[in-house]
């Protein structure tokens, strides 16, 4: 089917309320799915059959992202320079990734309201929904696929998410995005030029020492062109820092002492117990089993053997005194024959 495309009329400026988009997508996403309206679908089978569920989802999601935009401007209108040029951008993005030959955008959303009751908003888009040119939906596609990196990564900054450790994968995820439309910038298109410039100095001035990543230690995210990341600050940890990155690793001193009480109080115990368990079973075995009888004879011999040894240490002492007293005598005795 042959569309009248546009170029993109606006400037980008619904880049400035990404993030709630970004939420409110999710939200329609994840609650969206249901005919709340009570639509007849079958209009979608004048476009195509083949993605008739595909197609019928996405208009409850499409539809839900309508009042979730309404009802977060507290009951106003919807936005004409924000609003209304992100569900033009949002609606042309999900039909041509749908379909991207056979359907026309304009031409679909007007079948869609006819089969609404009940819902003044989207009438209020008639005005404001026409066929983006492929090539300009496509760099629409590319600044809003890096601003929902931009989104994550913001979210691990702030606390919102605990993996902190991802966010240099995200950041990588954006240089992939980032090389394909960086040297696209077209001539005439100084609005989509000044939207990418304005992400890179968004995305160059997030800080990421205070996160005191274990990985990446430099002051910045991975450049988007993929170049010159030696030249990237290192960041530099303050004296508060370190101390409270000393605090997390006790010294081994410290848990030596903090240790050994329990340590020691268990060796006692199993000390003790071992002691009194071996002399309870030695007990038994030589007071009442054949073992015993047999050490006590060994031991009575042994004291006999002993005594006996006594006796004759006793004797060989006498006997040595005798000699000793013979031997003196004698001498005596040549002294006095002597004389």
């Amino acid at each position: 089917m042959t569309c009248i495309t546009e170029p993109y009329k606006k400037k980008y400026d619904y880049l400035a309320y990404i993030d709630v988009y970004i939420k409110n997508h999710l939200l329609a996403e994840k609650n969206g799915d249901n005919n709340i309206y009570e639509i007849d679908y079958n209009f979608i089978n004048y476009f195509t059959d083949k993605k008739f569920h595909e197609l019928r989802k996405m208009c409850n999601i499409f539809i839900y992202l309508v009042d979730a935009l309404f009802k977060g401007n507290k009951g106003d209108t919807l936005n004409d320079d924000y609003d209304f040029d992100y569900l033009n951008y949002w609606l042309n993005a999900q039909i041509h990734e749908i379909d991207p030959e056979n359907i026309c955008k304009k031409f679909f959303f007007q079948h869609l309201m006819s089969k609404v009751n009940g819902n003044q908003y989207l009438r209020k888009l008639r005005s404001s929904i026409y066929d983006i040119e492929e090539n300009a939906l496509n760099n629409m596609n590319s600044i809003y696929t890096l601003y929902k990196f931009y989104n994550e990564i913001k979210k691990i900054i702030n606390g919102e998410v605990h993996n902190k450790e991802n966010i240099i994968n995200i950041a990588n995820n954006c240089v992939l995005e980032y090389k394909k439309i960086k040297d696209a910038c077209p001539p005439n298109d100084t609005h989509f030029c000044k939207a990418l410039k304005n992400f890179k100095e968004k995305y160059e001035e997030i800080n990421l020492c205070n996160l005191h990543l274990e990985e990446w230690k430099k002051k910045n995210l991975p450049s988007l062109t993929g170049e010159n990341n030696e030249r990237i600050e290192v960041c530099t940890i303050s004296a508060d820092a370190a101390k409270q990155e000393l605090t997390k690793y006790p010294d081994a001193e410290s848990i030596d002492v903090q240790g050994t009480p329990d340590i020691n109080m268990k060796n006692i115990t199993i000390g003790t117990t071992a002691t009194i368990g071996v002399s309870f079973i030695c007990f038994i075995f030589y007071r009442f089993t054949s073992f015993g009888q047999w050490v006590r004879s060994r031991i009575s011999k042994n004291e006999n053997s002993l005594e006996n040894l006594g006796e004759q240490m006793n004797q060989f002492t006498l006997t040595s005194e005798y000699d000793h007293i013979d031997s003196e005598n004698a001498a005596y005795n040549i002294a006095y024959n002597s004389l």
